[in-house]
């Protein structure tokens, strides 16, 4: 069994195409993945399971999320969020403008609903967090206590760009580019999806002997509105809740929005991530809505919305 193999629903889009929801239960677990606050574990498909030092074939697991909702009267009640179609659609969009982003897929677990991702480390490099990377530099701080603040002082376009200078892209997939106006894709990404959870976790560098590599970008499940429930989007202006998306995981001037961040990174870059920029603003609607329609658990409400909110976003972005 594969990625692409399993047992899918029998959900079909308006357009005839299917997106699986693998089922994973057979899949021994590896290891669990200590970063994050909500339990995560990485599985292997059996086959491969006694093949030694084979890291490519690891997906993790995540089992969706709960969040809560205040309701009238004070009191609250949970609610299914949907993080894994959040991070299932833009791995999507990014395939539709070539940015490097792990593989995703809608899965099913004994009895919890989710999504696998592809481990991002090719077999023979090490994978290092930009923390760890970003530690070596003066004045940064670490995000891997209890502590976590909004504002991560040292996370910064210039250390950023510091650190990258002697890296290329992703393997295999933009290898040519600096690794720097590679990134300034994934900021685009973000602007573009509404994603505020770029920390220093969620971007990683990779190593193999001399080589320093970006690895691809991963973990975008909180973006495309995926922490509120339907009935909260229904009659919301999408255009006003894309303007809302501001930096929250860098050191940025207070209210800076993730589409003016990505702008200020695109004119540190080797003019290369105009390119981006120009890609993600000529999808076409119906490109996106195809996307949207082959998803399934998404409703017709937040189809709607997220068309919107990625439309306003594109428009914003041409500025």
């Amino acid at each position: 069994m594969d990625a692409t193999s399993g047992s899918p629903d029998s959900w079909k889009g308006m357009g005839g195409v299917t997106y699986k929801v693998i089922d994973v239960s057979e899949w021994p677990a590896v290891a669990e993945e200590p970063l994050g606050a909500d339990a995560k574990e990485w599985i292997c498909p059996p086959e491969r399971v006694a093949v030694s030092g084979d890291r490519e074939h690891l997906w993790l697991y995540k089992p969706a999320k709960s969040g809560i909702r205040k309701i009238k009267g004070g009191s609250q009640r949970s609610f299914r969020r949907m993080d894994d179609l959040a991070e299932r659609i833009v791995c999507e969009l990014a395939r539709l403008v070539g940015i490097p982003v792990t593989e995703v897929e809608l899965a099913e677990r004994i009895t919890s609903e989710g999504m696998i991702s592809r481990n991002v480390t090719p077999n023979c490099w090490e994978f290092h967090s930009a923390d760890v990377v970003l530690s070596e530099l003066p004045g940064y701080e670490s995000c891997a206590g209890e502590e976590r603040p909004r504002h991560r002082v040292g996370h910064t376009l210039e250390n950023i760009r510091a650190i990258l200078r002697d890296c290329g892209g992703p393997p295999g997939a933009c290898g040519e580019w600096q690794a720097f106006d590679v990134f300034v894709g994934f900021l685009m990404l973000d602007a573009w999806v509404a994603n505020t959870d770029r920390h220093a976790f969620n971007w990683a560098v990779l190593e193999r002997g001399s080589e320093r590599r970006l690895a691809a970008s991963f973990d975008h499940g909180s973006s495309l509105a995926s922490g509120q429930p339907d009935e909260d989007l229904d009659g919301q202006d999408p255009a006003a809740f894309a303007r809302r998306g501001i930096v929250t995981r860098f050191e940025a001037p207070p209210r800076t929005t993730l589409v003016e961040f990505a702008h200020q990174a695109e004119s540190m870059t080797t003019g290369r991530g105009r390119e981006w920029r120009e890609r993600i603003a000529g999808v076409n609607v119906d490109d996106i809505g195809g996307i949207l329609d082959a998803m399934p658990r998404l409703s017709v409400a937040r189809r709607r919305f997220l068309i919107e909110v990625l439309e306003e976003n594109q428009r914003r972005l041409k500025q």
